[in-house]
C-alpha cells in the first residue's frame, strides 16, 4: 500500500482513538507463502467503513525468487472485503506466459477476485459430464461490457471458468501485453474479474491507474471497481495490484434504469 495511506494511519495512531473516524483504515487478510516471500488481500475502508480498494500485495522478495514453475495460491480475504461481495483471491504466477502464446506467452501475474467461494471454483472440473454445457452459459450482455467477448469457442479453464476480454485492447493490434483487465463466468453468472500483469510491469515499478469498463448491469448486489491500479510501495517494499474506485451496485436499480 502506498506510502500516502501509511502516513494517515499514523496520523491517525497519533492523535488518538476520537479521531480515528476521519481517517482511511487498512484491513488485511493473512499472509499466505509465496515464493521466498509472502503475499496476502487488503481492503482500504473509508471513515464510514465502506471500501474505496481491495488488493493484493506481494513482497518483494517473493516477486525475486519465484523461478520457472507455476504457482497458485488462494489469499483469503478480509471480513470488509467478503462483504463488499468477493470470495477469495487466487494469485497465479506464469513464467512461461500462457495461450493464447500470441498474446499472453510472456512471464506474468493473475490477480483473480473472484465473487464466489472457493469450493465453488474448484468444482469447475472437466470430470463434470456438463463441463463445456456449463462453460457455454454466457450471462445476460447486460453483465458484461459491450466491448468485451468470450473466446470464439467455449474455452473454459479448469477452477476458474471462462476469460472475457476486451477486444479494442491494444493487444489485437499488435501491441506487446503488459496489463489488462478480465471479466470472468460461468453457467450463466459474472464470476470474476481480473488484472493481468506481466513481470516487466512489476519489476518496473512504475505507476499504473487503468480503467475498468462497466456492463450496463449487475446480477449482484456489490462493491465493483471502476479502475485497477498496479504499483510499488517502498515503505512497505511490496508489489500491490488493486481494484479502485469501488462503487456500490444493485440489479433491482440496474434494471429499473434500463427500463426506463
Amino acid at each position: 500500500m502506498n506510502i500516502a495511506r501509511q502516513i494517515a494511519l499514523a496520523a491517525t495512531a497519533s492523535v488518538g482513538l476520537t479521531s480515528a473516524v476521519a481517517a482511511e483504515e487498512i484491513v488485511r487478510g493473512a499472509e499466505v507463502a509465496f515464493g521466498a516471500g509472502t503475499a496476502h488481500s487488503w481492503a482500504l475502508l473509508d471513515s464510514q467503513n465502506r471500501p474505496q480498494e481491495i488488493g493484493v500485495s506481494m513482497s518483494a522478495d517473493a516477486v525475486a525468487t519465484l523461478g520457472n514453475d507455476m504457482i497458485f495460491v488462494t489469499l483469503p480475504l478480509p471480513e470488509r472485503a467478503i462483504e463488499a461481495g468477493y470470495g477469495h483471491v487466487s494469485l497465479d504466477w506464469m513464467p512461461h506466459g500462457h495461450h493464447p502464446d500470441g498474446l499472453f506467452g510472456v512471464p506474468h501475474f493473475d490477480v483473480h477476485f473472484y465473487f464466489t467461494s472457493e469450493a465453488d471454483r474448484l468444482a469447475i472440473d472437466p470430470a463434470d459430464p456438463a463441463y463445456m454445457t456449463r462453460a457455454a452459459n454466457y450471462p445476460d450482455r447486460i453483465f458484461m461490457p459491450a466491448d468485451y467477448a468470450p473466446p470464439p469457442q467455449p474455452d473454459p479453464v479448469p477452477a476458474m471458468g471462462e476469460h472475457w476480454l476486451d477486444t479494442t485492447h491494444p493487444i489485437f493490434s499488435g501491441a506487446p501485453f503488459d496489463h489488462v483487465f478480465i471479466y470472468g463466468s460461468w453457467d450463466g453468472a459474472v464470476t470474476f474479474v481480473e488484472p493481468m500483469v506481466s513481470l516487466d510491469v512489476i519489476a518496473s515499478r512504475q505507476p499504473i491507474t487503468a480503467e475498468v469498463k462497466q456492463p450496463e448491469a449487475v446480477a449482484r448486489t456489490g462493491w465493483y471497481p471502476t479502475r485497477y491500479t498496479i504499483s510499488y510501495d517502498p515503505k512497505t517494499d511490496t508489489h500491490d495490484v488493486a481494484l479502485g474506485g469501488l462503487v456500490l451496485r444493485e440489479p433491482h436499480a440496474q434494471r429499473a434504469a434500463l427500463r426506463n
